[in-house]
């Protein structure tokens, strides 16, 4: 039958797939602290709750109607993974760290009453994939009533063993009536050596363990044991692919009850060090339902390492958010190249005392008392190209030994068996070391068992079973460009997601992205240029990104293709779509996004710390009703009657990292009177179609020129009768001089063929429809035209 989660082909399990990936939205927490000028009532301002002593942003997800949770950076840079739960009585949000504890974001807190007087015990216990002690979250769902119980165990500090019926508690025992019961739990097993820094962000693997369905008819015990679990795997046919860092985003099921009550749960680490879920099999459920979910994203390995008469080896980057901000800071290889390997012990001054590297790869045995950055910075100052940390103790590398240095040259990380293969290599032995930052596709799978979890949750995602995208990424026409992006999924009902920010490495570009073909399954999609930051260790000067974010949301059937296109100029100001200009009665709400780009993606623009202006201007009848400097947003009490309402927005952006729309200004008009419902202004929004390459520059044909459509249309989209041929002028000094563009009416709107010049081009538009809007736009550096 037609596959759009993959097919299941026997015992060794391979189902066929597509999925997608996610990453968490950059806050603008500036602006969200302004305070609105007066005449203007302050817009839905971004959320920064405390959870478990870590500060985690909400911030609305573009116009998808979805609110997106971000930890921020704690003091030593580390930012916990979340469990999110919604049940019947609402959502909470808290950390996986010993210390967290369920915090409210909507609906209310489970009330706990008393025992029921035929109450028992459950007794729970936990052991991770190393067969030691883990760290759980556990959760008694009851399948008849809807009512949840959450357990949470650590290691340090150890939980107690008081039983209640508490609906949250840090011990190893709950009471709850006889019934039918789903008793599942997160476990997360530890690094074989636990991390100093970081504890709550670093941990070796998570697995989803237990029962969700069974009866409870006496004192129980639950001991949850990790290595019951299976790996999660997926195969990609055709491209070589591994799991990045970062790259298990999510693991969590959802479970109802009889009476309809539901259970949704998901852990989102922040970083596991071999990137892998686990998954008990379970028996098929009959009571309500039961889906296991995962998402993981899969790309052309970032770092390869192979080396004569050596085992395969599994090297991995060191954690880059101890050692940078952003992504560019890090180093990494590019290419492939062969090294000879030079063991330098520890690196330290004594050992590479006289020795000249020469751009070899130095080998370097891990210290617990000497940090990661001083070892590898001492290596590069002697020359190394590469630097190789070999732990000489069990399991990984989990712990940077101090934070904030930055790194010098790539460093790598292996464990003790594979570093000690490298060591025992021939004198004089070459290594084969590559890397692909940039990866050419994107594996984003958000994967789903329902019922029950097979025996063998293996999958092979084959590219013709999946949905397709093409993502392109434009970027400034000289300056260097940097990026991050986001997708975020959601299921039905959802209204909070979580993702992962990934750095969209190699500038502007084209890749293609695979995702499950599941109806059931939403999109939404962001980019932030430039790259945003993941940690703050190092004093940088204020930035504010551009922040695109697509319009609505997406899914996908069998072999759908899409096109995602993010940056392409021109970047001008537009009302945001799922906000557009309504008034009822005489309240006008406005909403105003500074950043939409030419197809449509919009982000806020305001005024903030990084040198960026904007100034919002509302008047009815010539009369100033308000304005603001600050969060371009709000809503205006109108005079009541007919009148003109124009609404004005100027923006100047003159960041380092930004060369086009350094100035714009846009005013729409209109006529506007008393309503008695909801009505949605009939602004006139332009819209440009200019065949910009992934620098935003235009090539002139042999005889100097640029054309490009021009459309006008109404929110509703409908196109408007015009009172006339709309203008538009052209500058190719910044606006100090303006030549008339020619402009003929074709088939998708207008043709605008510009007067001969190269450079950076400004546009001055004015369009006016037969209904009385009106729209007066200037870009100043719109796009590049070449010749």
């Amino acid at each position: 039958m037609p596959l759009s989660i993959p097919q299941r082909v026997g015992a060794t399990a391979v189902t066929s797939l597509a999925v997608v990936a996610g990453l968490l939205t950059a806050v603008p927490s500036v602006a969200s602290a302004q305070t609105p000028a007066p005449g203007i009532a302050p817009a839905a301002a971004d959320r920064v709750v405390s959870v478990g002593g870590t500060r985690v942003a909400l911030t609305p997800l573009g116009d998808s109607g979805a609110t997106a949770l971000a930890p921020l950076p704690a003091a030593d840079g580390a930012t916990p993974g979340l469990v999110v739960a919604t049940s019947k009585t609402g959502t909470t949000v808290q950390t996986t760290g010993a210390d967290g504890a369920p915090t409210v974001l909507d609906g209310h807190a489970a009330r706990a009453g008393a025992a029921a007087s035929d109450a028992v015990p459950l007794h729970f216990s936990a052991l991770g994939r190393d067969g030691r002690a883990a760290e759980a979250y556990i959760t008694v769902f009851d399948l008849d009533h809807g009512n949840a119980w959450t357990r949470q165990l650590a290691v340090d500090p150890a939980p107690g063993d008081e039983c209640s019926a508490a609906t949250f508690a840090r011990t190893t025992c709950a009471l709850v009536p006889p019934g039918r019961y789903s008793v599942m739990a997160f476990v997360s097993t530890l690094p074989a050596q636990k991390p100093s820094i970081g504890s709550s962000r670093t941990y070796q693997n998570i697995s989803l363990v237990g029962q969700p369905e069974t009866a409870v008819t006496g004192e129980r015990t639950f001991a949850f044991d990790a290595r019951d679990a299976r790996q999660l795997a997926i195969r990609t046919p055709g491209h070589h692919a591994k799991v990045p860092p970062q790259g298990a985003m999510l693991i969590g099921y959802d479970r109802t009850a009889a009476d309809g009550s539901a259970l949704h749960l998901d852990m989102h680490p922040s970083y596991l060090l071999d990137q892998h879920f686990y998954l008990q099999p379970t028996d098929t459920v009959s009571v309500g339902t039961f889906q296991a979910r995962t998402r993981v994203r899969l790309q052309a390995p970032d770092i390869t390492l192979s080396a004569p008469t050596a085992p395969t080896l599994h090297p991995e980057y060191v954690d880059r958010t101890w050692f940078s901000d952003v992504a560019s800071d890090f180093p990494v290889v590019d290419g492939t190249s062969r090294l000879r390997v030079v063991d330098v012990g520890h690196a330290t001054a004594a050992e590479l005392a006289g020795r000249r590297l020469h751009g070899a790869l130095a080998l370097v045995t891990h210290d617990a008392d000497v940090s990661i950055a001083e070892q590898s910075n001492n290596a590069a100052e002697h020359g190394a190209a590469v630097v190789v940390v070999r732990n000489d103790g069990p399991g990984d590398i989990s712990d940077p030994g101090g934070t904030g240095v930055k790194l010098r040259v790539p460093t790598i990380r292996l464990n003790r068996a594979e570093g000690l293969a490298l060591a025992h290599l021939p004198r004089g032995a070459r290594v084969r070391i590559g890397g692909e930052p940039a990866s050419p596709y994107v594996y984003d799978l958000y994967l789903r068992e329902k019922q029950r979890i097979p025996a063998h949750p293996s999958y092979v995602a084959t590219r013709g079973h999946l949905a397709a995208q093409t993502n392109r990424v434009y970027g400034q026409p000289t300056r260097p460009s940097t990026f991050s992006e986001a997708a975020y999924p959601w299921q039905n009902g959802e209204s909070f997601v979580v993702s992962t920010v990934f750095p969209f490495q190699g500038g502007p570009r084209t890749r293609t992205e695979y995702r499950v073909a599941d109806p059931d399954t939403a999109w939404a999609y962001a980019v932030f240029a430039p790259g945003s930051r993941y940690n703050t260790m190092f004093p940088a000067a204020p930035v504010q990104s551009m922040t695109l974010s697509r319009p609505g949301r997406e899914s996908y059937a069998d072999h759908d293709r899409d096109l995602l296109a993010f940056g392409r100029a021109p970047i001008a100001a537009a009302p945001n779509p799922a906000r557009p200009v309504q008034r009822s009665s005489d309240l006008m709400r406005v909403a105003v996004d500074g950043f939409t780009d030419a197809d449509g993606n919009h982000g806020t623009e305001y005024t903030d710390a990084s040198g960026v202006q904007t100034h919002l201007e509302i008047r009815a009848d010539g009369t100033l009703v308000g304005a603001t400097d600050n969060l371009p947003s709000g809503t205006v009490q109108l005079p009541g009657g007919a009148s003109r309402v124009s609404i004005s927005f100027t923006a100047d952006n003159p960041q380092s990292w930004n060369e086009l729309s350094t100035h714009t200004d846009t005013a729409w008009s209109f006529p506007s009177t008393t309503t008695d419902a909801v009505r949605t202004a009939p602004v006139l929004l332009p819209g440009y179609d200019v065949g910009v390459d992934l620098h935003n520059r235009v090539r002139t044909d042999r005889h100097g020129r640029v054309a490009f459509g021009l459309r006008l249309r109404h929110p509703d989209g409908t196109s408007p009768a015009l009172s006339g041929t709309p203008s538009i002028d052209a500058s190719y000094d910044d606006g100090t001089s303006w030549r008339a563009a020619r402009i003929t009416r074709d088939a998708d709107g207008w043709r605008v063929e510009l007067p001969a010049g190269s450079g950076p081009v400004s546009l001055r538009l004015h369009a006016r429809d037969t209904g009385g809007s009106a729209v007066d736009q200037t870009l100043v550096r719109a796009f590049d035209v070449v010749r």
